[in-house]
């Protein structure tokens, strides 16, 4: 229980709650831990959506077969994020995306009847949760604005921009996957791809620090490529 406690507490949506606090709440609720192999699936397309996970250590990813067969890499999540809520809570009875363990993990499921009960027993998790929401709302909109960028270099230049976490300090962007999956995101092939980041390499407007890392060395310009 210490252990589980403590991986939780590295969640946003159990952000400044106590060790006690903690304890009480899972007490109240069923849950169960499953520990995951590299590849191993944990939902799959159109399995029932009984579970909320939470991934304790490790790395999984919620993926999207397109009907052209591409597999498009919809999330990253890593230790503290939640997955499998928005279907969850809707009226949908199957999962629309398979999620897939990146790495070797474990995770933490609850049934919705047993989610529900922990965000109606303290209204700072259930603030949390709104809040992580949110978010996913916000950046699946900036996706759907991405596909519908007719240009190349307009989908990576926003890519960049608003896809990956961004450094403030040093404007390091950290791709979390390879490039080839990038492409697929982007619906682009990869050499096109690769061209587009030699063109803003030769432009002085980012630089290749390693296979997946990007510095942002000219915002501005950046900027006026995803602007056309």
């Amino acid at each position: 229980m210490k252990n589980l406690i403590n991986d939780l507490k590295k969640s946003v949506l159990f952000k400044n709650k106590s060790s006690n606090e903690l304890e009480n709440l899972i007490m109240s609720a069923n849950y169960k831990i499953v520990n995951l192999y590299k590849n191993e699936t944990v939902f799959d397309v159109f399995s029932s959506t009984n579970y909320i996970g939470l991934v304790l250590s490790g790395e999984l990813t919620v993926e999207k077969i397109l009907p052209c067969g591409k597999l498009v890499v919809v999330f990253n999540k890593s230790c503290g994020e939640i997955f499998g809520e928005v279907a969850v809570f809707s009226d949908a009875e199957e999962y629309p995306c398979r999620v897939v363990a990146k790495t070797n993990c474990r995770i933490v499921l609850f049934s919705r009847k047993d989610f529900f009960k922990i965000l109606t027993l303290d209204n700072d998790i259930l603030y949390n949760f709104l809040y992580l929401i949110s978010n996913k709302a916000f950046y699946l909109n900036s996706k759907i604005e991405s596909l519908s960028l007719t240009s190349i270099n307009q989908k990576v230049a926003h890519s960049i921009i608003n896809d990956f976490n961004v450094s403030n300090k040093n404007r390091i962007v950290r791709l979390p996957f390879s490039k080839k999956v990038w492409a697929n995101n982007l619906n682009i092939s990869r050499a096109s791809l690769y061209r587009e980041i030699d063109y803003l390499c030769n432009n002085l407007i980012v630089k290749i620090i390693d296979s997946n890392t990007i510095k942002i060395l000219d915002i501005n310009k950046l900027n006026s490529i995803y602007l056309g």
